[in-house]
């Protein structure tokens, strides 16, 4: 059992996001830190295999949604870690982006912008996988991004405090990270 402490008030007011969120994707990283069911901070550093990178992707910042919805009975209840956003615009290059990764596992990072670090969803043996929802009508352009846990599990969204993970280049024709990213 946790050391018991009381849990002060705290502001409810919501923290700036960056708007570009780091997809690492599950098969190109090497080494998690050591991180258990009471770990909230990971401290220690993702290591990715040689010459692996993150992908990055501009979204729109207001509209990054991370959540640890409960699920599963009384005997068995965890969390699914998730993150939704919103990437602006449709053309060739967002659209061969999300059906190439579309079911693949990742790790996402959203950096805080308030001094926590980066909330990283989704963890070793639990990664979150890519669901694009896309709209391209008179109200908007755009994909609604979900990544979310498969399986429900004790770990909630953790604060990554470990070194930066290097993103693949940006593709300039577009501004969008482009379609080959990450090593898939």
């Amino acid at each position: 059992m946790a050391k018991k402490v009381s849990l002060r008030k705290s502001s409810g007011a919501p923290k700036p996001k960056s708007g570009v969120i780091q997809l690492v994707h599950y098969d190109d990283i090497e080494t998690f830190p050591a991180r258990t069911d009471k770990d909230i901070v990971v401290t220690g550093d993702i290591k990715l295999k040689v010459g692996a990178k993150a992908i990055a992707i501009e979204v729109t910042a207001s509209t990054i949604d991370i959540s640890n919805p409960p699920e599963g009975d009384p005997d068995g209840e965890g969390v699914k870690q998730t993150i939704v956003f919103e990437h602006p615009g449709v053309n060739v290059d967002t659209e061969l982006f999300f059906q190439n990764y579309l079911g693949e596992p990742f790790l996402v990072l959203a950096d805080e912008c308030s001094g926590d670090g980066s909330r990283v969803v989704g963890w070793s043996c639990n990664p979150v996988y890519l669901s694009p929802a896309g709209q391209d009508n008179s109200t908007g352009a755009k994909t609604v991004v979900t990544f979310a846990q498969r399986l429900h599990s004790r770990k909630r969204v953790g604060f990554y405090k470990g070194a930066a993970i290097p993103n693949e280049e940006w593709n300039d024709a577009s501004g969008s990270a482009g379609s080959a990213g990450g090593g898939v």
